[in-house]
């Protein structure tokens, strides 16, 4: 019974989009510091991810490094894409019906092919230069860390920090 347990999970999990976070199960982010404000980010998706949204992801994450390491816009210098793809074959299936009138016996035989499934793993790389200071007008490249993670954070479920919002200062409650 436990066995039939952890495979119905594993295809539940299986059946799930990659989640934004570091590297897991489902896939998810890598990064590394290369420099001193220059990062590869690098983001490997599962089968039921849309490649936009491995995109978001790795743009998300380019946003969240520069703002964590104390910079405020980041120019992404480099992109790749290394997807990589597979087949999943489904075998066909074959039966025979016999019935039989006296003496004289007839064979039907029904076959369905097999099919081919072409499933994607799409990935997002990108190298991003960190800076401090106003983002330049003039550079389609270049980012407002801050202003991505405003509009993309809601378009990949990445909701702000609880910590952030402990972090607001509030009225000091009225004494009795």
């Amino acid at each position: 019974m436990k066995k039939l347990a952890l495979i119905c999970s594993v295809f539940v999990l299986s059946a799930c989009s990659t989640p934004y976070g570091k590297y897991g199960l489902l896939g998810g982010y890598t990064d590394k510091r290369i420099d001193e404000n220059t990062f590869s980010i690098s983001v490997d998706a599962n089968g039921y991810t849309s490649k936009q949204t491995a995109s978001m992801h790795a743009f998300y994450r380019a946003a969240e490094l520069t703002v964590e390491n104390g910079f405020d816009f980041f120019v992404i210098v480099d992109t790749a894409d290394d997807s990589r793809s597979m087949a999943m074959t489904a075998p066909g299936t074959s039966y025979t019906t016999v019935n039989s009138y006296g003496s004289t016996a007839y064979a039907r035989t029904t076959r369905t092919p097999g099919m081919v499934v072409p499933i994607r793993f799409p990935n997002s790389t990108l190298t991003i230069k960190a800076l401090k200071g106003a983002k330049p007008e003039d550079n389609p490249n270049a980012y407002d860390a801050r202003s991505v993670m405003k509009y993309l954070g809601p378009e990949i479920g990445v909701t702000p920090d609880k910590k952030d919002a402990a972090a607001t200062p509030t009225a000091p409650a009225a004494k009795q």
